[in-house]
């Protein structure tokens, strides 16, 4: 299954039938769906179980022989808890952590190429516009990928992505959990939930609101895909209100980055192109079109 195409139902396999509610609520949380719960009585029936994932809490499990068996064979990710307890303080969050992690762990499994370089497109007022022009200048098949952080009301991202889709060689999607940063496409954060670049390239989004007066938070993006890329990474200020962003561009340039704006005469407002240059670390400028031409230039003399 593709987990960007619904819930990833989750096998549960329990010791204590006392602890279904307590994983199936948790299961729930973390936007994923209960396939089926066995028990150590019927664990000889889990492998008639279709599940994208199993969630194992019996110790005891590793001591029969069919489980063992099916263990050996299962394609699918495996998670193996402790169980719950008062004993065990933070298991709900270490537990929550790995059930996010998973849509991303099989999206991996079916697109295994990494991008060459991982490119944050950040904008505010008047950002579609000039977005789509930049995408739509690009030739295909950089194998780029790109993170795009725009300041939008919630509801409107869907329309968002159809836009910027149209009439581009690189498709957006809205980031969901277990997204991929992939080559060739635009990841679209959204304004409403936040979002974390993994270290494997996969997406945790978190049921909350961005902190602090933007959504999304530019400077919260380009920081986290600076940790994780370095200097296979880069992010281009386009027009916009404010300053977003502006407070995160040392960073993308101290770990090996590139850091390139929008011209003025060519925003809609250039308040946040003329904060990021004011910052010093901006090592190009050019209108849309002249930045797609500039990538793609960057791109062939890097690779």
């Amino acid at each position: 299954m593709n987990a960007l195409q619904g819930e990833l139902r989750v096998g549960l396999l329990l010791e204590q039938a006392a602890q279904h509610t307590q994983y199936q609520a948790l299961i729930a949380q973390n936007g994923c769906q209960l396939a089926a719960t066995i028990s150590c009585e019927n664990i000889g029936s889990i492998a008639e179980v279709q599940a994208d994932a199993w969630l194992i809490v019996a110790d005891t499990a590793i001591e029969n022989a069919a489980f063992t068996s099916w263990l050996a064979e299962v394609d699918v990710p495996v998670i193996f808890e402790e169980g719950a307890g008062q004993s065990h303080e933070g298991w709900q969050r270490r537990l929550s952590i790995k059930l996010q992690q998973l849509a991303g762990v099989i999206n991996l499994g079916s697109h295994p190429v990494k991008p060459r370089e991982v490119w944050v497109l950040a904008a505010s007022t008047g950002g579609p516009a000039a977005v789509k022009q930049f995408l739509q200048a690009l030739p295909e098949g950089l194998d780029v990928a790109f993170v795009y952080a725009q300041h939008i009301d919630g509801g409107f991202d869907v329309t968002l992505a159809q836009v910027i889709s149209k009439g581009s060689a690189y498709p957006a999607v809205l980031a969901g959990h277990g997204s991929l940063v992939a080559a060739n496409s635009v990841l679209i954060v959204r304004p409403d939930q936040r979002a974390e670049v993994q270290e494997n390239g996969t997406l945790i989004v978190h049921n909350e609101c961005w902190p602090g007066q933007y959504r999304p938070a530019i400077n919260q993006v380009i920081a986290n895909v600076a940790a994780i890329y370095g200097a296979h990474s880069g992010v281009i200020v386009f027009t916009g209100m404010g300053d977003d962003g502006s407070a995160a561009l040392k960073m993308m340039k101290q770990q090996g980055g590139t850091v390139w704006a929008q011209t003025a005469e060519t925003c809609t407002v250039s308040s946040m192109p003329d904060e990021a240059i004011a910052t010093g670390t901006v090592s190009y400028t050019g209108s849309p079109e002249a930045l797609a031409v500039k990538l793609a230039a960057h791109l062939g003399a890097r690779h």
